[in-house]
């Protein structure tokens, strides 16, 4: 049956009005979510960073997205005086460019190119342990509780008996930031992926739904989703993730030998940005899709050959490095000897370990942390964004195997994340999502082609089309705001330092705060500003100062800690 046909059936619907009342209604439910969710009106500790930003940054987010929904349906009888969707459509490369130089711009005004987290931080550390052509950096071994907080230790960072130092995440986020980190700008990298990303989703909508406007369209969804833009003002590695999965996919849809072992290449590189589960998840539909295609074998194998040696060599090579690194850990259940199989049992085991510390079966608390991460979905995208990608795939993406298998690999992550016990901490959006947010706009490019194929007036166009500018105008200046703020306050919490001069600073311990995070140092200690955590006032000048700098001069003390000068 044609779209034709099926919009003939259902002439009476006013389609606008369902999207924008289930929209305003979605927003409703989430601020009942999050006043419910973070225990309204009990303060939200600062500790629990994810609840905090959902109270502090969502409410106010839904709110917006209710207002641009009202404002949007109101003039949806009016023709908009230009046409953004076939403007960027025709000119996809423009409009990544100028998102790239916005982003940079973002990056360093409104995020301060900050490494907001201590997951952010490990990306910048490695890369430039890797940039100065070592795997592992080296700290001095005494100083070794000082330079890295005591409870990051073999949790994020590995640090040996001599001192030397690795993150614990796998290395290919790291590496693809060194040639950023040579330049001195690693703060381009997200915001170049991001730009990337946006002409790999204009050329997917439009070669799947075999029409130029849907690229129009799916780029407009992106621009209009501050989740999108937010998640490029970070050093997490989500939006590399991102651009990998969609050229992961944009490989598969075409079956030759080339784009095959192109396709396994790609995704190998996904599968090691940070940890394997985002690309699994995201790449677990395309793979049983090949499965039952012919020659099923043959293709599978192809895929296998590429995906092998950077999965062999950054994944499971790197964690077997990390174990060797990390020496005699007395969780272990044999002693580290010269017998292969005690060395083989350890292995399994410490797999083991690290499997039961991030996989769990879902109970009421993991289902609360999942549910508010759609509420950041929601609220950190274009209004009624996921309504749309839903009708997307209803419409058409259920007889478009490439659509289908998007919606597929979106629904894989998001069933996959309930057995992850913990939520995503900091991140601007819905961080755990982000490997195959992809799907949202392509899917809902479909619905709005379908709908401009079909006989009905153009009110419906014109309403989304109004949601959308209007959400790259103001939902994205609220979250640029929010950002700026929330970073602001933060780093107001270091004590004062002057940037470039050579000085050691003791972070006094806040953990409602996370002021750890803040001891970021570089792997050689070669930055004139060297990070440390206090053990208080009267052991840091003994243990530190005194012994190994007894020439410097306090220049601060005060609560957030102290910094103390080191004279030439």
């Amino acid at each position: 049956m044609s779209a034709q046909s099926s919009a003939r059936r259902l002439p009476g619907i006013p389609w606008n009005g369902v999207l924008a009342a289930s929209t305003m209604l979605a927003g409703v439910v989430s601020i009942i979510f999050i006043l419910d969710d973070t225990k309204w009106p009990d303060a939200v500790w600062r500790l629990r960073a994810f609840q905090y930003l959902l109270r502090e940054q969502d409410i106010a987010g839904s709110i917006l997205a209710i207002a641009i929904v009202l404002g949007a349906w109101v003039l949806r009888k009016r023709n908009p005086t230009v046409d953004p969707v076939g403007i960027l459509g025709r000119n996809p490369w423009p409009t990544a460019a100028i998102t790239f130089v916005g982003l940079c711009a973002a990056m360093l005004t409104v995020a301060h190119h900050h490494a907001l987290s201590g997951d952010e931080h490990l990306a910048l550390f490695q890369s430039r342990i890797f940039a100065a052509g070592h795997l592992t950096g080296q700290f001095p071994s005494e100083l070794v509780y000082r330079l890295i907080p005591t409870n990051y230790i073999d949790r994020w960072l590995i640090a040996s008996e001599s001192g030397r130092v690795a993150s614990v995440y796998w290395p290919g986020f790291s590496l693809i930031l060194v040639p950023f980190t040579l330049l001195g700008v690693p703060w381009a990298c997200n915001p170049l992926f991001a730009s990337l990303s946006l002409v790999l989703i204009a050329r997917l909508a439009s070669q799947l739904t075999a029409d130029t406007r849907a690229g129009g369209w799916a780029m407009l969804f992106a621009l209009g989703s501050p989740g999108f833009v937010g998640m490029a003002l970070s050093y997490f590695s989500m939006t590399a993730h991102l651009f990998l999965n969609l050229l992961f996919a944009w490989l598969l849809l075409e079956r030759s030998a080339r784009r095959l072992v192109a396709a396994g290449v790609v995704g190998s590189l996904a599968l090691v940005q940070s940890n394997p589960v985002p690309h699994l998840l995201f790449a677990l539909p395309w793979i049983a899709w090949i499965g039952r295609r012919p020659a099923a074998r043959r293709d599978l194998l192809l895929l296998g050959a590429g995906y092998a040696p950077l999965a062999l060599i950054l994944g499971l090579g790197w964690w077997l490095f990390l174990r060797e690194l990390q020496g005699k850990a007395p969780m272990l259940l044999y002693p580290p000897d010269s017998d292969p199989l005690h060395y083989l049992a350890n292995l399994i085991w410490y797999l083991s370990l690290e499997f039961r510390a991030v996989f769990s079966l879902p109970v009421d608390e993991t289902l609360a942390k999942r549910i508010g991460e759609q509420v950041r979905l929601w609220s950190w995208a274009v209004p009624g964004l996921p309504l749309l990608a839903l009708a997307g795939w209803w419409t058409i993406g259920r007889r478009v195997a490439g659509l289908h298998l998007f919606a597929l690999s979106l629904a894989s992550t998001l069933v996959g994340y309930l057995f992850v016990s913990f939520d995503q901490g900091y991140g601007w959006g819905a961080r755990y999502v982000h490997s195959a947010w992809g799907a949202l706009p392509l899917l809902a490019a479909a619905a709005m082609v379908w709908a401009e194929r079909s006989v009905q007036d153009r009110q419906l166009g014109n309403y989304v089309v109004r949601v959308a500018v209007y959400s790259v105008v103001f939902a994205t200046a609220l979250r640029f705001f929010q950002i700026h703020l929330f970073m602001q306050d933060q780093l107001a919490l270091r004590p004062p330092f002057e940037k470039g001069v050579r000085q050691i600073v003791f972070i006094a311990p806040n953990f409602d705060f996370y002021t750890q995070d803040f001891v970021q140092n570089d792997p050689f200690l070669r930055a004139p500003v060297i990070f440390m955590m206090s053990r208080g006032r009267k052991r840091d000048y003994q243990q530190v100062i005194e012994r190994r700098f007894p020439r410097a001069r306090l220049t601060y003390d005060g609560r957030e800690g102290q910094v103390w000068r080191l004279d030439p």
